[in-house]
């Protein structure tokens, strides 16, 4: 068939790049849709700031709601551990809302001593994951955990 009967005839000699730059575009396109949709279902919880203040040490939290519900419950139960690693205190924090598909940044006091005292930070649950539509969700497997901080944080 000539290009005039048919508008997908590629002459021979063309056809091996033609058809190589659809592979790679495909191969490309598979690739970054595999990547988002694997990056997207958590929850990141970053440490980012540990300060002393009024006596205390005053703890920055960025947290990325990646679930894709936006969560009108979520609290964590942590656990600080001192230098010596002797748990210090046990601390139920409060931070919803968290919006879907949002970076926030909460404030909270961990204890009444001097950050230089505190050696980890410790996710020992999730207590309350709720979405806006009321589901129950697990919000602990789906938790990723970091720390910018000398203080480290884990679950």
């Amino acid at each position: 068939m000539t290009p005039a009967v048919n508008p997908f005839y590629v002459p021979r000699r063309q056809a091996p790049r033609w058809l190589a730059a659809i592979a790679a575009a495909a191969l490309g396109f598979a690739l970054w849709a595999g990547g988002a949709a694997a990056g997207e279902e958590n929850l990141e919880i970053e440490l980012n700031k540990a300060e002393n203040s009024g006596g205390g040490c005053l703890a920055s939290f960025v947290v990325q709601n990646k679930l894709g519900h936006t969560l009108d419950r979520f609290s964590l139960d942590l656990f600080i551990f001192d230098k010596d690693g002797i748990i210090a205190r046990q601390v139920l924090l409060d931070m919803a809302p968290l919006r879907k598909a949002k970076t926030t940044v909460a404030n909270f006091s961990l204890t009444q001593v001097p950050c230089e005292n505190i050696s980890k930070v410790l996710v020992n649950n999730i207590p309350s994951c709720r979405s806006e539509d009321g589901t129950l969700l697990d919000c602990l497997t789906d938790l990723k955990v970091s720390s910018r901080d000398r203080i480290e944080l884990t679950k």
